[in-house]
């Protein structure tokens, strides 16, 4: 019988050891239906459609370009509108949402696996040798609110959550919440601004073009 331990803990966001051979074999059964999907042209939209709908926990009316990574596949749930860029890469132990009408900028990062940071807890061994033989591992969520931009190399950790109609500046790394309604960014990710979603954007348009 398959031992299950490793990946019911990881749903529930607790430590498990790893290497996990279930685990491995999950990510090397969903990667062979990944590489199909990269695989696919671009032009072949009913296909790549089918193929996302099948691989992904849940697809809306959304738009993805190759290539893509991810670990399983269906722990990701993208919603309507939303647009995901080439070459972003979803660690997606612990589930990530993206919120209707978000658009991910290429070479984004979704990393929902983490480790202790002590080294003396985050190691494991073997008991008759002694050697390293692999450490403890915890996914925590990640969700992505509606009407967000994160912008080109942003890194997202695990047990992130971004408000809705925020703007994430490229090549941040978001290691805390950020709420709805700001501009965003750096190493760690900031606040820069908050941004007033009742104003109509028409105005600042045209003087921009003039």
């Amino acid at each position: 019988m398959t031992d299950t331990t490793g990946y019911d803990s990881m749903r529930r966001g607790e430590l498990y050891r790893g290497p996990d051979w279930h685990l491995i074999e999950m990510q090397m059964q969903a990667r062979q239906k990944l590489d199909a999907l990269n695989a696919t042209p671009g032009h072949e939209f009913a296909r790549r459609d089918a193929m996302l709908r099948e691989q992904l926990g849940s697809f809306g009316q959304a738009f993805v370009l190759s290539p893509i990574t991810w670990e399983y596949g269906k722990h990701i749930h993208l919603g309507d509108g939303v647009f995901v860029n080439f070459d972003c890469v979803f660690l997606d132990g612990a589930d990530v949402r993206i919120g209707d009408g978000t658009a991910i900028a290429p070479r984004v990062q979704f990393l929902t696996a983490g480790h202790p940071v002590r080294a003396s807890e985050r190691l494991t061994y073997d008991s008759s040798t002694g050697q390293a033989n692999g450490a403890w591992c915890i996914n925590k969520p990640i969700t992505v609110g509606r009407n967000c931009w994160i912008g080109a190399g942003t890194i997202i950790l695990g047990g992130v959550t971004i408000g809705d109609n925020t703007t994430i500046g490229a090549g941040s790394v978001v290691t805390r919440d950020i709420p709805s309604d700001v501009v965003a960014a750096g190493n760690p990710c900031r606040i820069i601004r908050r941004l007033d979603e009742a104003r109509a954007p028409g105005p600042a348009l045209k003087r921009r073009a003039a």
